[in-house]
């Protein structure tokens, strides 16, 4: 899946760590599917760590299914400039 990289997804609201948003990135999915896959080790481009949502912008592709799923609205899909911020 290509990036956008005029968007970028956020969590702006308290997480519940369900994990739904895991499962349904289908960026993590195509990693999963290698052949060698350790979750514990992999890069992912959401997963959760004591209770919350992270997000590793270098590799999400801000499509918004982790958003559309999370069923208490935490993640947000915004708008950037494209430009990097210290």
């Amino acid at each position: 899946m290509p990036k956008n990289k005029n968007k970028k997804i956020i969590q702006t609201d308290p997480c519940n760590g369900c994990g739904i948003c895991v499962s349904v990135c289908p960026v993590n999915t195509k990693l999963a599917k290698g052949d060698g896959f350790d979750e514990y080790s992999a890069s992912l481009a959401i997963y959760v760590i004591n209770g919350g949502a992270v997000i590793n912008d270098e590799i999400c592709t801000a499509c918004g299914t982790c958003s559309r799923n999370c069923p208490v609205g935490s993640l947000s899909i915004i708008e950037t400039t494209g430009q990097a911020t210290a």
